[in-house]
């Protein structure tokens, strides 16, 4: 599982109290260890599977971390630990105690025993014969009346159950009838060509509008209504029937697709498309100066220029828009079999992207290149 769908699933499943702690106690460690194994054996009890490339990190380098500063040993060492149990505050001082009082009372017990005088024979307990006597007599009265009243006074019938047999209506509606919408861990991608992201379950409130091939992680999964990640900190609702879950084939490998883009579209503004992932808006600023126009939404915002466009959410890049092209559904078949597609669109993923192409209102082709976050 990806580190960041790790950390995703730990924010949406605790609270902001719970995670800010969990920060601080980092931080605490780190002031005086500045070791990541060991940090990682205080919080959880073990240490790491593989060795972080860079056990040795500050106070520091954990604060700069939390503000957005990329560090792989950082990243790996969060996503490590939020996926394992991770130990109560208290819970390793308690256990080292409990030997310490458990050996206490076993000796005040010795010494009492020693001490103790030998109770006489008229002291011991009497065993009250006749209440036994009197009890297993009850017992095997009722056991007794029971079965003459089930096997010669109640009528048959009581002992029937009438089978039923179950439609296949039936049925689907008993599997979907549960109070509590069943935990779904995946991923799903928008079928039509713009689907609405809503904030409430009743699909009453838009949140944001998104496009036909648009990956989400899956948080909870019902047959109507599916509640999906837009963002880290972000959630929403969409329509289960306008979303697809399964894919025809399996995603080609990066290097394929990475190469296609090179061949097929205009790449001339930069050596490595892929580089400018996570890049920030005003480092993307200083590189290609101000965009031609900009636009927002509740999620991301847009920088337009000459031939594509950045999609930047949180500050920094996620998806590059080639805005008009030639590229066909048959063009894009040359990469790998379409894993969907529709009339006007396209969809083929890799392990680490996907490129979705729809068709626009002038008849060409707009092309988009994205991270797979999940």
């Amino acid at each position: 599982m990806h580190r960041s769908l790790k950390a995703l699933q730990f924010y949406t499943s605790h609270s902001e109290e719970q995670i800010s702690r969990l920060h601080e106690r980092i931080r605490s460690s780190l002031s005086t260890t500045e070791s990541l194994t060991e940090t990682m054996i205080r919080l959880t009890g073990s240490p790491p599977i593989v060795s972080f490339k860079q056990d040795h990190v500050t106070t520091d380098d954990w604060t700069a971390f939390l503000a957005g500063t990329h560090h792989e040993s950082l990243a790996d060492f969060y996503g490590m630990l939020v996926a394992r149990p991770i130990l109560e505050e208290t819970g390793t001082e308690e256990e080292e105690e409990i030997p310490v009082l458990a050996y206490s009372r076993r000796a005040d017990a010795s010494k009492r025993r020693n001490h103790s005088e030998t109770r006489s024979p008229a002291s011991r307990l009497v065993i009250p014969w006749r209440w036994l006597a009197l009890l297993m007599s009850c017992f095997l009265l009722g056991a007794g009346a029971t079965y003459l009243y089930f096997h010669y006074i109640a009528p048959d019938t009581s002992l029937k159950t009438e089978a039923t047999l179950e439609t296949p209506d039936a049925l689907e509606q008993k599997d979907m009838s549960g109070t509590e919408d069943a935990e779904e861990s995946g991923v799903l991608y928008i079928k039509p060509r713009s689907s609405t992201i809503y904030k409430d379950r009743a699909l009453t409130t838009p949140l944001y509008e998104t496009d036909f091939g648009d990956g989400y992680l899956i948080l909870q999964a019902k047959k109507d209504v599916t509640r999906i990640a837009v963002t880290e900190e972000l959630a929403g609702y969409v329509s289960t029937k306008e979303t697809i879950q399964r894919l025809k084939t399996d995603p080609v490998a990066d290097e394929a697709l990475l190469a296609w883009i090179k061949d097929t579209l205009n790449v001339s503004f930069t050596d490595d498309v892929t580089a400018l992932f996570g890049v920030k808006e005003a480092e993307l600023l200083r590189l290609y100066g101000a965009p031609a126009r900009t636009a927002s939404d509740p999620v991301n915002t847009y920088l337009f220029y000459e031939t594509h466009y950045f999609t930047v959410r949180q500050e920094q890049v996620v998806a590059i828009d080639w805005l008009s092209t030639d590229v066909s559904n048959d063009a894009l078949r040359k990469l790998a079999p379409l894993q969907y597609e529709s009339a006007s669109s396209g969809l083929v993923t890799s392990n680490s992207y996907r490129i979705q192409r729809f068709e626009t209102s002038t008849g060409r082709s707009q092309i988009r290149l994205a991270e797979q976050l999940f």
